[in-house]
């Protein structure tokens, strides 16, 4: 690290069932650079979520999420947009909730064991093998009670996209070619909603970029923070 950077502090939000195994290369290959945060809160509605994470949060801070972690970023960078110096989403999606949160939600509560394996075979690319072996390992740890509070905060969130403009921070959408849950179109709207984001497609990665490609996402991200840091002076 240079004498001119500084140290950024960075709020790291994980996916559904995932933990800060999620992110731990990338925070590895950002080394010095960062001050990680993994912040997590799985509470019924965002909305306390949002509360619990700003309030346990550095008083400025980069933020990254992935999935229902990047929902939740977006709703704590709109209730603090002055605390957000640079804003990283994965895999979320700013429309109304469809249906299908509740029965997840139920699903991890009765038999979570099966909604792990089969979310397993989802989350990430087809050829991902160990990746998938990883998110069983952290779903296990946080354990179906958490992860149907996140489902269920997920099924009943509001709508974000018409409220993007007022997103002003610089900031990063990082997609995965082939993730079967939320397609890429959903990211190219998520981008285009926001006033300064760059888009990009990893290609032969899913749902969860740092999981699967972290050195690729790492050094994403280190231009978004280098971005910032620029805007900041």
């Amino acid at each position: 690290m240079s004498a001119s950077s500084q140290v950024t502090p960075v709020v790291f939000i994980p996916a559904l069932l995932c933990d800060e195994e999620l992110y731990r290369d990338v925070i590895t290959a950002l080394g010095d650079a960062i001050e990680p945060h993994v912040l997590m809160s799985p509470k019924p509605r965002l909305e306390d979520s949002v509360a619990d994470i700003l309030s346990r949060a550095p008083a400025r801070f980069a933020l990254a999420g992935t999935s229902y972690g990047g929902n939740l970023a977006m709703e704590v960078a709109l209730a603090a947009p002055e605390r957000v110096t640079a804003l990283w989403l994965m895999g979320c999606n700013p429309a109304a909730p469809q249906a299908g949160g509740p029965d997840l939600a139920a699903g991890l509560e009765a038999t979570p064991d099966a909604v792990f394996d089969m979310l397993a075979g989802l989350v990430v690319h087809k050829d991902a093998a160990a990746q998938a072996a990883i998110f069983m390992a952290m779903a296990k740890r946080v354990g179906g009670p958490a992860g149907a509070a996140q489902a269920r905060a997920l099924a009943v969130r509001r709508e974000a996209a018409s409220r993007l403009g007022a997103l002003t921070m610089p900031a990063l959408v990082l997609w995965g070619e082939q993730d079967a849950l939320v397609p890429v179109a959903v990211g190219q709207t998520l981008a285009a909603g926001l006033p300064h984001a760059q888009f990009e497609v990893l290609p032969g990665c899913g749902h969860l970029p740092t999981l699967e490609q972290p050195a690729e996402s790492a050094a994403l991200f280190a231009k978004l923070l280098k971005t910032a840091e620029a805007c900041a002076l």
